[in-house]
């Protein structure tokens, strides 16, 4: 009965192996995955950040030659806007 144990036993070690080498295996390849995802996430938001940074500064300039160009009507605009919202707001 010992030898037939033996046998046993290395079976069930040598599977535990085989369990512990795939599942090693595994995890090897969902960091890789994860480092390559996260790269790509991070190169996506630089993209939308750079591309929201240049439409937000091409908007101030716009806005900024408009207030130049027609003061008197955006100040009127603007105190309009205010005394909507102030009457939204009661």
């Amino acid at each position: 009965m010992s030898s037939a144990s033996n046998t046993l036993e290395n079976t069930f070690q040598n599977v535990g192996n085989e369990i512990r080498s795939r599942v090693s295996n595994i995890a090897s390849k969902v960091q890789s995955e994860a480092r390559v995802a996260t790269g790509a996430v991070r190169d996506t938001l630089e993209q939308q950040r750079e591309f929201a940074a240049e439409k937000l500064g091409k908007a101030g300039e716009k806005a900024t030659h408009l207030i130049r160009r027609y003061p008197i009507p955006v100040i009127a605009a603007a105190i309009a806007v205010g005394f909507v919202i102030g009457r939204i707001r009661r």
